[in-house]
């Protein structure tokens, strides 16, 4: 079996004749089916006859108006002293539940091939071709990282709301200083001044708490927020007013390569720091792109007709081998035939959650 996502080609020594398509959060793909996943339920209650027993105990004892309490139950006529038992059963399993010891505080390391593939399935939607943009955000130097979360939180949902986010996929990096700050792609546009206006106003709810201090910033001086598309792409320096005006018109022709390139090249930039540890998300994405799928699965009569388009130079891929499973990056994209299925699905999925019309 071979599957073939935004960022390799992976082969294993069997073949899953089930799936055909993998990596979505929302779906599962079973023969020619979409079929939403079911969340599993937190164990906040202990299920099956104990708990019953002692559901049955509470409504006897509410309905007598006897206390809930073995001790009290025991002392009763003989049929009442039974249901005793019931509340003496579940309260040692609930308080052995209760009492577990509390785990570590939870750390995380950023993945990069699933960044790598959010990002690309964000960039070859239809929409993207629209408008595609980096947003960076900068906080006060030395600011804490729980309350830069809270900020960036309370940020994100100013803009959800008031500013039209709806697609985004947003990373953490560490700065110099030591200091956090954000970087997201979205094909939603956001007016500059608007959100750096209201980022300013989510720090500075945070400084009149006490929670950090503006530093060499303050409310009417931050300027945090940044922006770079591939639409409207920022003038670099050395460049001509032509120069620049070309590469402009030359860039609002730009194809699903272009786009990708585009962005994975921030994603390179920004994420170089593998080893980090975080103590909080660094990567996440709405909901439109996490049920995306990322992955073709195909049998090995299924891949010849995908190999025609791939290349036969080793030295475009980098090769990592498993014990059960060899792995072949792509150094660079692969003809966008390839994944043509792929975006076709992920296309009407997109068009789906936010009802619209697939054609």
């Amino acid at each position: 079996m071979q599957t073939i996502s935004y960022n390799n080609i992976t082969t294993y020594p069997v073949y899953v004749p089930e799936s055909r398509f993998c990596g979505s959060s929302r779906w599962r793909h079973v023969g020619d089916k979409l079929i939403p996943r079911e969340s599993s339920p937190r164990p906040y209650e202990i299920s099956g006859n104990i708990y019953k027993d002692y559901m049955l105990t509470l409504k006897f004892c509410n309905y007598l108006g006897l206390p809930v309490s073995a001790e009290a139950l025991k002392s009763s006529s003989t049929n009442v002293a039974n249901y005793s038992a019931y509340i003496t059963r579940y309260r040692s399993i609930r308080d052995a539940f209760d009492k577990q010891q509390p785990t570590k505080k939870r750390v995380y390391k950023l993945n990069k091939a699933k960044v790598r593939k959010r990002i690309i399935a964000l960039c070859r939607l239809k929409q993207s071709y629209k408008f595609l943009a980096f947003y960076s955000i900068s906080f006060p130097a030395k600011a804490p990282d729980d309350v830069i979360y809270e900020i960036f939180n309370k940020w994100l949902t100013t803009c959800r709301t008031h500013h039209g986010l709806k697609t985004y996929v947003w990373v953490a990096e560490r700065q110099k200083n030591g200091t956090l700050h954000f970087h997201i792609l979205t094909n939603n546009f956001l007016e500059i001044y608007k959100v750096n206006r209201a980022m300013a106003k989510c720090i500075n709810t945070s400084v009149l708490q006490g929670k950090l201090s503006w530093g060499q910033s303050s409310l009417t001086l931050y300027n945090g927020v940044d922006v770079d598309s591939i639409q409207h792409t920022k003038r670099r320096q050395g460049e001509s007013r032509a120069q620049y005006r070309w590469r402009l018109k030359e860039q609002k022709k730009h194809t699903i390569k272009e786009r990708v390139k585009f962005a994975t090249r921030y994603m390179t930039k920004y994420m170089s720091k593998s080893d980090e540890v975080f103590t909080h998300l660094p990567f996440h994405c709405s909901r439109d792109i996490s049920q995306l799928f990322t992955s073709l699965l195909l049998s090995d009569k299924d891949f010849e007709i995908y190999k025609q388009y791939l290349s036969d130079n080793p030295n475009d891929y980098i090769v990592y081998k498993a014990e059960e499973r060899t792995t072949f990056v792509f150094k660079t994209a692969p003809p966008d035939i390839i994944f043509s299925v792929l975006d076709k699905l992920n296309n009407m999925l997109y068009d789906m959650y936010h009802n619209k019309d697939p054609n």
